[in-house]
């Protein structure tokens, strides 16, 4: 009877300090998760990602990464997904998962509590507004890359030879210097070529440029790229390359817009020419996730004047890409007359196989120069042999068909769990 009386008299005591543990409990909770939150931004730097970061809220937990160690970036969210699924993460709130390339964000790829599922999409949210000004593990800034290209051309153009072939390797210097900068070297080294023109048979330099990407900071899904330099092509100057993706992410729109001139290395000696011109592509884009086939129809005035539509069709494997091409062209006077119709474009067409070469996962030693294959070996027929229309140019060594779907949210969904 005593204890009960006691306890009846200490019981407006011990409320106070029993709200009290109630209280400070969400707060080492949080502490906990935070934890292994940090524990597993360390398990994704030790498997080679870049640019790491990690934050816990109450609504969310959401981390950073970039592919530096696997060639394909899907294949790399594809490990990183695994390695959250393992490190004992609070499944009952959403986990983020923000992709960035150059440390400018491309995709966020989220965990719903709700389905279990992860899901891609090229949208941001408050998560990224969160963690953007997290500290980065595994810093990329000023770690180069000598990346060798393995380039392959054929022509059919004189009647004693089916095949002039070129064969060349082009390794280039790669530097990401601050966010979204990058610089490029490249050299272009024969191996072999049976072409008539002299200059194929000089080592010289190829793509040298300085490249800002962005994207715009109020979410509306706009991503670019600014450039200035040596290009593809014979071409120097400055060009704007940008993208945007519909809510309905099968659709999106893109464009090139370059003001250039021509100019090319004969050995190591530059021979430019400063005549200016504007040229232009717009296009619309359409993918079919279930066929991983994507549609595109371009506008465009090409290098030599000649205005066109260009019609594409892609299949996107693993490690490869293979599409198909239709082009047809006007030409036009000054004053914007039509020009005689023999002295139009003719319709052209061919296929286009651009492979991922191996190894598809490399490390890095620090700021050690790594050495690699470059990221695909490419190939692009042209049925028609046309030497004077269609030409176009890419700003960066790095371009090609496989690398513009790289941040494809349907492409990665595809990949996830593989």
């Amino acid at each position: 009877m005593k204890k009960l009386t006691w306890l009846i008299v200490l019981l407006p005591l011990l409320t106070p300090l029993v709200s009290a543990a109630q209280d400070a409990y969400p707060a080492d909770s949080l502490l906990q998760a935070a934890g292994r939150a940090d524990d597993a931004a360390l398990r994704l730097v030790e498997a080679g990602f870049a640019n790491v970061r990690a934050l816990e809220t109450p609504d969310f937990t959401v981390f950073t990464v970039e592919n530096d160690a696997y060639k394909l970036p899907a294949e790399g969210f594809s490990r990183a997904v695994q390695i959250l699924e393992g490190s004992g993460l609070d499944t009952s709130k959403p986990i983020k998962l923000i992709g960035t390339a150059h440390k400018i964000p491309e995709v966020t790829i989220s965990y719903d509590p709700a389905t279990g599922a992860w899901n891609t999409t090229k949208r941001l949210d408050a998560s990224w507004d969160a963690v953007r000004n997290q500290p980065k593990l595994n810093n990329s800034s000023l770690k180069p890359d000598i990346t060798v290209y393995p380039v392959v051309s054929l022509i059919n153009l004189i009647i004693t030879q089916v095949y002039q072939s070129l064969w060349e390797l082009k390794p280039a210097l790669e530097v990401e210097l601050w966010p979204g900068a990058r610089f490029s070297y490249q050299l272009v080294v024969p191996v072999f070529t049976d072409f008539y023109e002299n200059r194929y048979h000089l080592v010289h330099p190829g793509v040298i440029s300085l490249s800002q990407r962005f994207r715009d900071p109020w979410h509306l899904n706009i991503l670019g790229k600014f450039t200035i330099g040596q290009f593809t092509g014979n071409r120097f100057g400055a060009a704007l390359e940008a993208s945007y993706w519909f809510p309905n992410e099968r659709f999106w729109i893109d464009t090139q817009l370059g003001v250039v001139s021509s100019a090319m290395f004969v050995g190591f000696k530059w021979r430019y020419y400063w005549e200016p011109d504007f040229v232009w592509n717009l296009a619309g884009n359409y993918y079919n996730p279930s066929l991983q086939t994507q549609f595109t129809l371009r506008a465009q005035k090409f290098l030599y004047g000649d205005y066109g539509l260009k019609f594409e069709m892609v299949r996107h494997f693993r490690h490869c890409s293979v599409g198909f091409y239709a082009e047809r062209g006007l030409l036009f006077n000054d004053d914007w007359s039509l020009r005689p119709k023999f002295a139009q474009p003719h319709t052209n067409g061919g296929f286009r196989i651009h492979i991922s070469l191996p190894p598809y996962r490399t490390r890095r030693y620090g700021y050690v120069p790594r050495i690699t294959t470059g990221d695909q070996l490419t190939y692009d027929y042209n049925a028609n042999n046309e030497q004077y229309f269609y030409k176009e140019f890419r700003t960066e060594a790095a371009d090609n068909l496989v690398s513009k779907n790289y941040y494809n949210p349907y492409y990665i969904n595809s990949m996830l769990g593989k």
